[in-house]
């Protein structure tokens, strides 16, 4: 018996969106933190690190002799008007009193304007790298900017301070000075946190390996993100089960603002961490909020309104109803595809895999808006649309239920609570009036 096209396609559609769920259902894929440091773009193998406290008397002996001039110092900047200046920066800097140079450490370089930044920012490749300035006129330029600036004296014995100085002159090398970005285990903050954690010889992670309340990846995202609705619904889209995750204040250490207030309180090896906290500028600016807002209400509200929209569409005016169909399914459709893509085959899956909303976003809505036009009739490629509009409203309502499973709770319910609601309403629509083939 000949299969015919409409029926191939649909089975195509079908067998892409149950790919889809299996990847929005799987198990977590595992958290790797990123080393510090990355190879050079020839893939030569960059010298190792310098040897670690205790491993050579000697070495010891004339770091703590090139330490005791030395003192280190933490500098926390508060959040900036741009999107990736709302997480706030750090920066590590040491003062020679021997040559009198005062250097800030940065490892949040990069360039937009570097050959494929757009294509490794998509592909969670990104790269970045670490460079010194002077600390004065790095601090007047965060003033500017009209950015808090806080001060945090490290307490360091002087070989640990000389010891500490091999490590970010090591790093500061051209062989070394490149790393692999990532927002939540590899950024600005964590590498100084890494570098204070190797000269404290792991006590640092010691310290702050438990859990830190409430505290997720998306959670403080979403906090931050607040205020600018497009990127706060992006990243809700974006992030997967694994962004829901509790967060020790290790992993917590991503934003510079948590970062400086751990170090204030520690204690590491029975010592105070920081000798002197002082704020140098106070930025004018209105304060972050503590919480990320709660908005499965309004969401809800705009699902519902939607649906009775398309509900009014299909009585009124079939025609509209038509666009708003092709315009609904295409746009999630892509959204869908660029998330299994983003969750399967990039550097993006330890956040954007395991995403339940692959149920309310996939491949499949491509499907539903090709056929969406021939619905109402009752021909091969009607009877498809109407099957397409079912399946993805079962889909979605399946993701609905599973999220209400432990295992396959995720946080990003005000999504389902605007797509549910219309997805159903587009499948009821479309099983409606049918006109002559």
């Amino acid at each position: 018996m000949r299969v015919n096209a409409w029926t191939r396609r649909v089975a195509f559609a079908v067998s892409v969106a149950a790919g889809a769920l299996c990847v929005a259902v799987g198990a977590p894929s595992p958290l790797q933190a990123q080393g510090n440091g990355a190879p050079l773009p020839d893939n030569v193998a960059p010298p190792p690190p310098p040897p670690p406290l205790g491993a050579d008397a000697a070495l010891d002996s004339a770091r703590a002799a090139r330490g005791a001039m030395l003192q280190f110092t933490l500098y926390t900047y508060g959040p900036g008007d741009e999107v990736f200046e709302r997480f706030g920066h750090i920066a590590l800097a040491v003062t020679d009193a021997n040559t009198g140079e005062d250097t800030a450490f940065n490892w949040g370089m990069f360039d937009f304007e570097s050959p494929d930044f757009y294509t490794r920012f998509l592909t969670g490749d990104t790269r970045y790298w670490m460079a010194g300035y002077r600390t004065f006129e790095f601090n007047a330029a965060y003033q500017a900017q009209n950015r808090t600036i806080r001060k945090q004296v490290l307490n360091l014995s002087p070989v640990q301070r000389g010891a500490l100085y091999d490590f970010v002159a090591w790093n500061a090398a051209e062989a070394n000075k490149y790393y692999r970005y990532d927002y939540y285990n590899d950024n600005c903050s964590t590498s100084v946190r890494d570098a204070l954690d190797w000269v404290w010889r792991g006590a640092l992670r010691t310290a702050l390996d438990s859990t830190g309340g409430h505290h997720t990846w998306r959670g403080e995202t979403a906090r931050i993100t607040a205020d600018n609705l497009p990127v706060y619904a992006g990243i809700q889209i974006a992030l997967g089960r694994n962004a829901d995750r509790h967060l020790t204040r290790w992993q917590l250490a991503f934003l510079p603002e948590y970062f400086a207030d751990d170090l204030a309180r520690i204690r590491v090896n029975g010592a105070s961490v920081i000798t002197q906290d002082t704020v140098l500028f106070t930025a004018d600016r209105i304060p972050m909020p503590e919480d990320a807002p709660d908005r499965v209400m309004p969401y809800l509200a705009v699902g519902l309104a939607l649906g009775v929209l398309v509900f009014v569409l299909g009585r009124v005016s079939p025609a509209a109803l038509g666009v708003f169909g092709v315009a609904w399914y295409g746009a999630g459709g892509l959204l869908g595809t660029a998330l299994l893509l983003a969750g399967t085959v990039t550097k993006h899956v330890p956040y954007m895999g395991s995403n339940l909303n692959l149920t309310i976003l996939s491949p499949l809505l491509l499907a539903a808006a090709a056929t969406w036009y021939w619905r109402g009739r009752a021909s091969r490629a009607g009877r498809a649309g109407r099957a397409l509009a079912v399946v993805v409203a079962v889909i979605a309502l399946v993701g609905l239920v599973l999220m209400h499973f432990p295992g396959f709770t995720q946080g990003s319910m005000l999504l389902f609570m605007t797509m549910v609601p219309v997805h159903t309403a587009l499948a009821i629509a479309a099983s409606g009036r049918r006109s002559a083939a």
